[in-house]
């Protein structure tokens, strides 16, 4: 029996049925893809006539998939989603034909252009009519401290990805599957970080129809600054709020909307960003990167990442680093 080999620094694999004899393409797809997407997939038609096809491309922290079936049916157990170790929000967007999905007591139904977003801690099931799906696996720790805590606790929704923001997260999609060989892990976890704040924007744009509209205004344009200013070290909140010509209360509001205070959105934009840098080929001193990142001192650092993802700075390079000289040696 076939299995999907597990992803390592950054790996591009590809399956498709038109490999095997047709007697053999239910066992096959079913092996394969299962183990590919953590999920249980049984084709629903005629064993002989049955024909599907999966890419995934993925590094530790992300996976990005494409499957096309001519009729499917996934599940996830609840047993599965407890036994798995990997805690993560799977966006399934429909790019051709249909996907009825149920979670947690609702069914759903995602045509062309829309999307859903599930969880991995709860069973699910999913119906595929001939359809092409895209499917990006992002960590919940990285969706979590995005989302203002209502928006964390809320269940399956659809999302439309026909215009506006879901376009654009479309677009972003379509070119990182388009230029997969020319990406290192680097690259491609940078992409998914950016497509992380882009989808978790669309979902809380679903999930505040009642929050006054000059503060969502405020928010998204204060986490852009932060952003692009993270790196700055006398960056507070008083200093983005004059900048921007807001009083530091209308800030302090708009982002205690979110579930969050200026002074953590600014250490959490630092602690992405040095998190980015320590994947780069291009080694950089601790020392350094703590001051290039708008951190006071190293310990600070070092106290705030391993708070952040359990390991110090150092560590995380070593293992990142580790992980990469395995994939190249296989």
């Amino acid at each position: 029996m076939t299995t999907a080999p597990p992803v390592s620094s950054y790996s591009i694999d590809s399956w498709t049925t038109d490999d095997v004899r047709p007697p053999e393409r239910v066992e096959y797809w079913m092996s394969v893809v299962s183990a590919a997407t953590r999920y249980r997939v049984d084709p629903t038609c005629s064993p002989g006539s049955f024909r599907g096809r999966m890419l995934r491309i993925g590094t530790v922290a992300y996976t990005l998939g494409r499957a096309s079936a001519d009729c499917a049916q996934g599940h996830r157990t609840a047993a599965m989603a407890s036994a798995d170790p990997h805690d993560t929000r799977t966006l399934i967007w429909t790019i051709r034909g249909e996907l009825l999905v149920s979670q947690d007591g609702q069914e759903l139904r995602a045509g062309p252009g829309a999307a859903f977003l599930a969880s991995s801690n709860s069973q699910f099931e999913a119906k595929l009519d001939h359809a092409d799906i895209a499917l990006l696996t992002i960590p919940r720790a990285e969706m979590d401290n995005r989302l203002r805590p209502a928006a964390r606790r809320s269940g399956p929704r659809i999302l439309d990805l026909n215009r506006g923001l879901g376009r654009v997260l479309t677009g972003m999609l379509a070119e990182l599957f388009a230029q997969r060989a020319h990406l290192s892990a680097a690259e491609f976890d940078a992409v998914c970080d950016r497509l992380a704040d882009l989808l978790c924007m669309l979902a809380v744009g679903d999930d505040r129809p009642d929050i006054e509209g000059g503060l969502v205004e405020v928010e998204a344009m204060v986490r852009r600054y932060v952003r692009e200013h993270a790196p700055d070290p006398g960056l507070t909140g008083a200093t983005m709020a004059r900048a921007l010509g807001w009083s530091l209360r209308q800030v302090q509001l708009a982002l205690q909307q979110a579930g969050t205070t200026p002074r953590e959105l600014i250490r959490e934009e630092r602690l992405a960003l040095v998190h980015e840098r320590l994947r780069s080929p291009v080694h950089i001193v601790i020392g350094d990167l703590a001051q290039s990142c708008g951190f006071s001192s190293n310990s600070v650092l070092s106290a705030a990442f391993r708070q952040r993802y359990g390991m110090s700075p150092r560590e995380f390079r070593a293992h990142y680093l580790l992980v990469s000289r395995s994939h190249r040696v296989a």
